[in-house]
């Protein structure tokens, strides 16, 4: 749980921070009212703690301006003031509690945890995973009654996993979500943390327990997927990531026409008439799928060309033709088993519709007079409204329509599916995606599950038309899309119309540009927010580029993030060493690409806000 705390006096700035930390939170701290308020745009806290007396901006004012913006993070105020009267501003401004100094910390502590429990997170008294338990209410871990003994940051990756357990989190996520931002980021210490934690598991029983995802991240181990058995090994039918099925059916031929190269460079290792320059070329066809095959949710395919690279890098021998022959084969199956479906009479249309101005609203609910109400007013509002009346309808609508928001009903009585399945499934490929839950249901834990599944708003039934919309609107209004300017370098084509399609719905003006030569001109034509390299390209890598941009006064500061299917460590050393910001790997996740372009441009806005500040004082 992370916590900002806004206190002026340092000693008991200081003292109070040790011992929340020591209680398993994370503390970000700040010792004037400005500084915090940066804070609390910057990132999401489960509570904010305000000395009422701060310079710059006082704790009334922080938590009326907190109010204002409609923030519902609760807030406790701190003060040395006793009057009935003070308490009434301070909790007439916002504040959910009021604690009078000097206070005791056990008390304090305890008002803490009330406050968390009404918070925006409700928490249940014990989570549990199979045998493993934790216990919020005392921070405490057993696995078959046996206690883990856990530092704080392995208790705290611990909980994120169990309060997640369908997602995946790679380092970067980790350091964002459980390292405050005064303490040095560094993937090596997640690496370190996580393999003390297995460690520990393991002692107790709890082999296995964290899975990582290769090239991904790490969650928690679930039952394996179903398999399709070839040869001696098996192939993931992975399914493609939703959102980008449209943009997998246009790009589908290129892919396979990439494998056909390779295949015909084993062909002619067979009668040993394959030159060194096509080996080397078909290592680069091998290494380019990688990537792009990944970044599409092929996570099996993505491995099968890598152990192929692996192999084309070399020099082979004839013992190896055999196996690079079976991966092949492999690699085949894989994208026959989600080769796009051509089209028939049955079939759905799966085009990229028109981007319209209005904004597109989807309606997902089996009440079609209800449906046709909403649309009418949806439309005096200047919002494009469609409705779909089942689940597996609305999933096909998502994923050739991309709406800019939903309206999901819970109840669908005539199918086996609910309305919270999809919004799960959302909340996991589609977490910027904002939903409107509109639903007859008044059981508490569907409002629990769609506050975990990100739900923006709840929406009892029966609730006027006109009501919804202007829900609908304001929630329009909030998610206005970042402006930010975005230069991407990297020679492989296919792996740019891929980020343009990941990106471009997020309102970022994008440059494009395959040759490295062209780099210096074009950076300083668009003068980006935020600079995107590849690190294998011709002629010049993405490491050089990087150190021309740091040798450079007026770019020095520019945030730089590497995309590259090298995950070993002396390529990630060269990128730090060279300047690099952050780090992904390929195969690339959409949500994650975008949670760190967001992460770094916000770190970087309150950077230039926080400098600002000093030059002026």
């Amino acid at each position: 749980m992370r916590i900002l705390l806004v206190e002026d006096d340092r000693t008991s700035a200081a003292v109070l921070s040790q011992y929340l930390t020591s209680q398993h939170y994370l503390v970000d701290l700040a010792h004037d009212g400005q500084a915090g308020w940066h804070l609390a745009e910057a990132f999401d806290y489960e509570l904010i703690i305000l000395d009422v007396m701060l310079p710059q901006l006082d704790g009334i004012s922080f938590c009326q301006q907190l109010r204002a913006k409609e923030d519902p993070t609760p807030v406790m105020m701190l003060t040395a003031y006793d009057s009935s009267s003070d308490k009434i501003t301070g909790l007439d401004a916002g504040a959910d509690d009021y604690v009078v100094k000097p206070y005791d910390l056990d008390e304090l502590l305890a008002r803490i945890r009330a406050l968390l429990r009404r918070g925006k997170v409700a928490l249940s008294p014990t989570i549990t995973w199979g045998d493993l338990c934790l216990d919020p209410s005392i921070c405490e871990v057993t696995y078959q009654g046996q206690l883990l003994r856990l530092t704080a940051k392995e208790y705290a990756i611990l909980e994120l996993f169990l309060r997640n357990t369908h997602r995946i989190f790679s380092q970067s996520a980790l350091l964002d979500r459980l390292w405050s931002f005064d303490e040095p980021p560094s993937e090596n210490t997640v690496r370190a943390h996580i393999k003390s934690l297995r460690r520990k598991l393991k002692e107790v029983g709890a082999t296995d327990l964290i899975e990582t995802v290769y090239g991904l991240g790490y969650r928690l181990r679930e039952i394996s997927p179903a398999t399709e058995t070839l040869g001696s090994k098996s192939v993931k039918s992975a399914p493609i990531y939703s959102e980008l099925m449209p943009f997998w059916q246009q790009s589908y031929q290129k892919y396979s026409d990439r494998l056909a190269t390779l295949e015909k460079a084993v062909t002619a290792l067979e009668t040993n008439s394959l030159s060194a320059s096509e080996q080397h070329q078909a290592a680069r066809q091998a290494h380019t799928l990688i990537g792009s095959l990944g970044s599409f949710g092929l996570e099996d395919a993505a491995r099968l060309c890598r152990e192929i690279e692996q192999i084309l890098q070399g020099k082979i021998e004839p013992s190896q033709i055999t196996p690079l022959q079976t991966l092949l084969q492999q690699l085949r199956a894989s994208l026959t088993a989600v080769a796009p479906v051509t089209s028939t009479p049955d079939s759905v249309d799966i085009s990229i519709e028109p981007e319209e101005s209005n904004p597109q609203l989807l309606i997902i609910d089996d009440d079609r007079e209800l449906n046709l109400l909403l649309i009418a007013e949806a439309k005096t509002q200047g919002i494009q409204a469609k409705s779909v009346t089942n689940i597996s309808a609305a999933r096909e609508m998502i994923a050739r329509s991309q709406p800019d928001i939903i309206l999901l009903d819970l109840c669908f009585p005539d199918s086996k599916e609910n309305g919270l399945t999809l919004l799960q499934q959302l909340a996991i490929e589609r977490a910027c995606m904002p939903v409107v839950v509109f639903t007859a249901s008044s059981s508490f834990s569907d409002r629990l599950k769609a506050t975990q599944w990100r739900a923006q708003s709840f929406l009892q039934k029966p609730t006027s038309a006109p009501k919804v919309i202007d829900v609908i609107l304001q929630i329009l209004q909030q998610s206005t899309t970042p402006e930010a300017s975005l230069l991407i370098v990297d020679d492989d084509p296919q792996m740019l119309d891929l980020l343009n399609n990941l990106l471009s719905p997020w309102g970022f003006k994008l440059t494009f540009l395959e040759d490295p030569q062209q780099f210096w001109q074009t950076l300083q034509q668009t003068t980006p927010d935020l600079l995107i390299l590849d690190i294998a390209m011709p002629n010049v890598s993405g490491i050089e580029l990087c150190q021309v941009v740091r040798n450079d006064p007026d770019w020095s500061q520019l945030p730089i993030l590497f995309l590259s299917a090298h995950q070993d460590a002396d390529t990630v050393n060269q990128v730090f060493m060279a300047g690099g910001d952050d780090y992904v790997n390929k195969p690339i996740v959409g949500a994650e690409l975008i949670a760190r372009i967001l992460n770094r441009l916000e770190r970087t806005k309150m950077l230039r806000q926080l400098g600002n500040r000093v030059n002026e004082s």
